[in-house]
């Protein structure tokens, strides 16, 4: 759902951008955001997500901080997990892995300058 979202108001974005009348299709699509932000279903969804997340918050913050001392409880007796290996292999620093550069292929339907190729 978030990505859809995130989709959606980028292609909005690049829609406003992208069109001569860009100012006018920007105030039509700014009133249509206001119109529907203002709608009593939208106001009820924004009311119920907020009270669930206030009655969450301390639960979620409780498990956070026994996480966190979890993580940060330096016992001797204890032992971090090594996936089989022994625990020399295991603390013995390894190579950083690389990853493969990715190309960025240019929006479509806007105007693209080939760069030198």
């Amino acid at each position: 759902m978030q990505k859809a979202l995130i989709f959606a108001a980028g292609a909005a974005v690049g829609f406003v951008v992208g069109t001569r009348s860009g100012r006018q299709t920007y105030e039509k699509m700014r009133h249509q955001s206001v119109e529907l932000w203002h709608n009593p279903t939208v106001q009820q969804k924004v009311s119920e997500a907020t009270e669930t997340v206030k009655d969450k918050a301390p639960q979620v913050q409780h498990k956070v901080g026994e996480l966190a001392k979890k993580v940060t409880h330096h016992d001797t007796g204890t032992s971090a997990p090594t996936n089989g290996a022994s625990l020399d292999e295991a603390a013995a620093p390894t190579a950083p892995t690389v990853a493969e550069p990715t190309t960025v292929s240019p929006p479509t339907g806007g105007k693209h300058t080939p760069g030198p190729s």
